[in-house]
């Protein structure tokens, strides 16, 4: 039949959040590996299983598997950097929600549980203060929030920085 010559691959999976599945796929592309497929992981519905597929014949391996290294664990800051910008001034509304929440119940007992009209006065007084505080944990995450992503977004821009130059060298590198 002629001159067939058979090529044998390296396989590999990695299971990946799916919003970070296409950066992967791009930077494992400039290591030379080919996507075979893609699946959803095993009891997740955040998660999917990427498998790839690269020569075994391919040049400057240990090069590129320090190259890879290198790229996991920028895409796992990545990773670890989106999820803090998700989460970003949560505890704090949440520690200054459950404060208000327990002032107006306190404020509500006192006035469903307590007879005399000083006690009904002090309750609804309570109460108010409750609600008020309920409206400054929106405030106070708003304010965290903001503070904390004017941290994080520099972050995350220095890991995708380094995240483009790995992927320039491992693409010089399969391109020698």
């Amino acid at each position: 039949m002629g001159n067939q010559k058979a090529t044998s691959y390296d396989y590999k999976t990695v299971r990946i959040k799916r919003e970070t599945e296409t950066m992967l796929t791009d930077a494992y592309e400039n290591l030379g590996w080919e996507v075979v497929n893609t699946t959803m992981a095993d009891g997740s519905l955040t998660h999917v299983n990427v498998s790839f597929k690269r020569d075994r014949k391919t040049e400057n391996k240990t090069e590129l598997l320090l190259l890879q290294s290198k790229i996991d664990g920028v895409i796992g800051e990545i990773e670890k950097l989106s999820a803090s910008k998700k989460s970003a001034g949560k505890p704090e509304a949440i520690t200054v929600g459950t404060i208000a929440a327990l002032t107006l119940g306190g404020g509500m007992c006192m006035t469903m549980l307590l007879n005399g009209i000083g006690y009904m006065i002090g309750g609804i007084v309570i109460g108010l203060v409750g609600i008020g505080l309920g409206f400054i944990g929106w405030f106070v995450y708003s304010k965290v929030h903001q503070k904390k992503l004017s941290k994080l977004e520099p972050m995350l821009e220095s890991e995708y920085t380094k995240l483009s130059d790995l992927c320039d060298e491992a693409s010089r590198i399969i391109n020698k």
